[in-house]
């Protein structure tokens, strides 16, 4: 390989011990026996408030840590963006929040390269803790660190990071430009031997890798090809494994998303050796009762107090419930709010046509006022509306890719679950039908325009504008078609324009239907 490791020196992070563990303990150099307890996190995107319905909040997870003796704090990524506490201050406050919560590091998720990889570094600043990411890289160099061995009750865990190669797609490719996304089972087994010469008695690898099809190498596959991890710690897709899986002698886990659940492995070692190993979810029920530390609870109270002239500044008002539900929903198939995001970039852009992404769209727009923090929420990742020409011919290419995730069953029903990728788009200014058991990239039968005009799918002369994200327009999600057309025109922030829309059009009433058709 052509970058050069660096496993960062180890970390003191916790000798005192329960009375039942303080006679057995030994110390580095030697077999030390003691039962550690890792407590998990990934995919809050942003979510470290808590509420009364379902999310934990970083302040009752930071007092759960706190108050176990012989325990750690890892994430999994996609923690550092998502809800407009995490994107207003770009990333910042959550750093901060996770730092005084004790998190003793994070790999970083596709979601953290949205500020650029240069905001990167900055963050792992505030934050105070390694960012860990064994296989990206930047000129032959690491971008941030690869591993980390932290002594917990004298066992030496060596924790490494791996981030899904699948980045180079899901990112915006300015945002990652330059950036090498190296095999992640290749670089795994370099950390294995490499931790395993410096002392660790337990391999950790926290990875954003996940468990979805066609997303680049999953977890499971990491843990079959590259042997002596002894716990993966995964994310990105939002996967709850409330025991966790084994794999290859490896148990792997995940706590779903969203901050709902709090993900805890406890590992028993003697002698230096692991003895067991268990995993469990405590859920947001079992937290009622935690008392918040208030160190944390009083950050967050600033930060949330500091957001709130702002964000509670009412844009519109809406009649109707739309979802932001991923399978069904964005992610699989034509979705009212979908629909109302494409109508607000067509309508911003002065465009002939749209599409929106169905993984740029985040939350709920609810029954009633409709306020500044809900529109960010609703597109929180700060891209910019853009415009590009394009034929019919491409537009056809443009489709068949977000089509291409569509997984039918035996009797041709789409399977949602397994669908459910952010390619899939939602349309506006036209209509168009395909046939979902069909093979991917010949899915498309027919393009028509709101007007009634048929496009010829073959059709490589008729010039059309097209308005979408820049996230998409640039080549994001696998619009590589996209990202060499020049572009026409850029605007301002694709929220900005679904504000601008909802001021106009208020009160909104969901769009209606037709616009996709599934053929059978």
């Amino acid at each position: 390989m052509t970058k050069k490791y660096r496993i960062l020196h180890i970390l003191l992070i916790l000798t005192l011990l329960s009375s039942a563990l303080a006679g057995c303990v030994k110390f580095p150099g030697t077999a030390p026996t003691a039962e550690i307890v890792i407590f998990h996190t990934n995919d809050t995107h942003g979510r470290v408030l808590g509420n009364d319905e379902d999310i934990i909040g970083i302040d009752r997870i930071a007092s759960i840590h706190k108050e176990t003796p012989g325990s750690i704090l890892l994430d999994a990524g996609d923690t550092l963006h998502g809800l407009p506490v995490a994107t207003l201050s770009r990333g910042a406050d959550i750093a901060v929040l996770m730092k005084a919560a004790g998190y003793s590091a994070m790999t970083v998720g596709n979601h953290e390269f949205h500020y650029g990889w240069e905001r990167l570094e900055e963050l792992r600043a505030a934050a105070g803790f390694p960012f860990l990411a064994a296989n990206v890289t930047k000129d032959g160099s690491l971008l941030l660190d690869d591993a980390v061995i932290i002594e917990v009750s004298g066992v030496l865990l060596g924790i490494f990071g791996l981030t899904t190669e699948a980045t180079a797609h899901l990112a915006m490719p300015g945002y990652v430009s330059g950036l090498v996304f190296e095999d992640p089972v290749t670089v795994a087994r370099d950390m294995v031997g490499l931790l395993r010469e410096q002392g660790a008695h337990v391999i950790v690898a926290v990875c954003h890798l996940g468990s979805d099809p066609d997303a680049g190498t999953l977890s499971t596959q990491l843990a079959r090809e590259a042997s002596g991890i002894d716990v993966i710690i995964d994310g990105h897709s939002h996967t709850e494994l409330p025991e966790g899986i084994t794999e290859n002698g490896a148990l792997i886990v995940q706590a779903g998303n969203h901050g709902n659940n709090l993900g805890k492995m406890v590992i028993a070692v003697e002698n230096g050796e692991i003895t067991s190993k268990t995993a469990s979810l405590i859920g947001f029920e079992e937290t009622r009762g935690t008392a918040p530390d208030e160190t944390v609870a009083a950050m967050l109270s600033d930060i949330t107090a500091n957001l709130e002239a702002l964000l509670g500044k009412p844009v519109g008002e809406s009649k109707a419930l739309m979802s932001s539900e991923r399978a069904p929903g964005l992610r699989t198939q034509e979705m009212p709010l979908g629909s109302l995001v494409a109508d607000a970039y067509r309508q911003a852009a002065d465009a002939d046509i749209a599409i929106a992404n169905g993984g740029d769209i985040r939350a709920d727009i609810l029954p009633g006022v409709i306020t500044n923090g809900d529109i960010i929420s609703v597109l929180p990742f700060g891209n910019t509306l853009m415009v590009k020409t394009v034929t019919p011919a491409l537009l056809r290419e443009i489709l068949e890719n977000g089509v291409s995730g569509i997984i039918t069953d035996e009797n041709g029903n789409i399977d949602h679950e397994q669908s459910a990728q952010g390619r899939f788009l939602q349309i506006s200014g036209f209509s168009f039908r395909y046939y979902p058991a069909a093979a991917a990239g010949e899915r498309i039968r027919s393009i028509t325009l709101d007007d009634g005009s048929p496009l010829s799918l073959d059709d490589d002369e008729t010039r059309i504008t097209l308005a979408g994200s820049s996230y998409v327009m640039t080549g994001g999600d696998y619009y590589t078609m996209l990202g060499g057309l020049p572009i026409d025109y850029e605007l301002g922030a694709a929220d900005e324009a679904l504000a601008e829309y909802v001021k106009r059009h208020s009160p909104l009433f969901a769009p209606g239907t037709g616009r996709i058709t599934e053929m059978g």
